[in-house]
């Protein structure tokens, strides 16, 4: 397991940070908008493994 850093991951690179995590890696995830920071949430199937901020 890797613990990976994805600026802008609520945006173009969202299906990137939801395959990090489903693929079992940890995933910090930095986003502006907190609609969209909630949708991605809500999509990863172990938000365990998800920090947004």
């Amino acid at each position: 397991m890797k613990h990976w850093l994805v600026i802008g991951g609520t945006g173009m690179l969202k299906d990137v940070s939801v395959w990090l995590i489903n693929e079992g890696n940890h995933v910090t995830v930095i986003g502006r908008q907190q609609k969209k920071m909630q949708n991605l949430i809500n999509e990863v199937k172990n938000a365990s493994k998800l920090t947004p901020l």
